[in-house]
């Protein structure tokens, strides 16, 4: 049986990633802080009524952020690469031992054909290494899904510290995600400066 797996969580990591990014919210005179609601920017204690801060909005895409930037592609195409290397060489085991189960139905067709007992021996063999084979590609998987974890991570950090410069360079003090609003002045949209600055910033990440 082949073991043609979608490598999961590198692309649902780095979506799930780009959530994360999808509002920031930047109160004046203080750190950035994530807000879990657009309605309710997160305001630190001692700070201006809400009423009274002005907000000055900016728009980013952050699916273009995390996976469109050179170490988002750096990173899936690493990602893709090595998996594909896990699967060929299980998939290479798995038409061995294919071969084998062949080689043993026709022994036992053969004249004069193998015994029943040595023909249950050797199917239980071929079995113990077929499951030894799909343990071992679950095991480099997970392995491998720690390694992309790692670098994702650090995409996010770096990420994270782009925007917090951009809205600093801006004077912005709510960002919000692309697909949360329909229509707005193409002025607003920063995903283009963050982009291009975290290319600067993290132009690969290296698994």
């Amino acid at each position: 049986m082949t073991h043609n797996v979608r490598f999961r969580p590198l692309f649902a990591g780095l979506a799930s990633a780009a959530l994360m990014l999808a509002l920031l919210v930047i109160p004046q005179g203080a750190g950035a802080q994530t807000a879990t609601q657009p309605a309710v920017p997160a305001v630190p204690a001692q700070a201006a009524p809400a009423q009274q801060i002005q907000p000055v909005i900016g728009i980013l895409d952050t699916e273009a952020v995390v996976l469109g930037s050179s170490a988002g592609k750096s990173l899936t195409q690493q990602a893709n690469a090595l998996l594909k290397q896990l699967q060929d060489a299980s998939q290479k085991q798995e038409d061995a031992l294919i071969a084998q189960a062949k080689a043993l139905d026709a022994r036992r067709g053969a004249n004069p054909p193998i015994s029943q007992e040595e023909y249950m021996q050797a199917r239980q063999q071929l079995q113990a290494q077929d499951d030894k084979i799909r343990g071992d590609f679950d095991k480099n998987r997970q392995a491998l899904d720690a390694r992309v974890e790692k670098a994702r991570q650090s995409l996010l950090q770096a990420a994270s510290k782009v925007i917090q410069d951009v809205a600093k360079a801006r004077g912005l003090n709510l960002i919000i995600a692309r697909t949360s609003v329909t229509l707005f002045p193409e002025q607003w949209n920063i995903t283009t400066d963050v982009v291009a600055r975290l290319n600067k910033a993290l132009p690969s990440i290296k698994l």
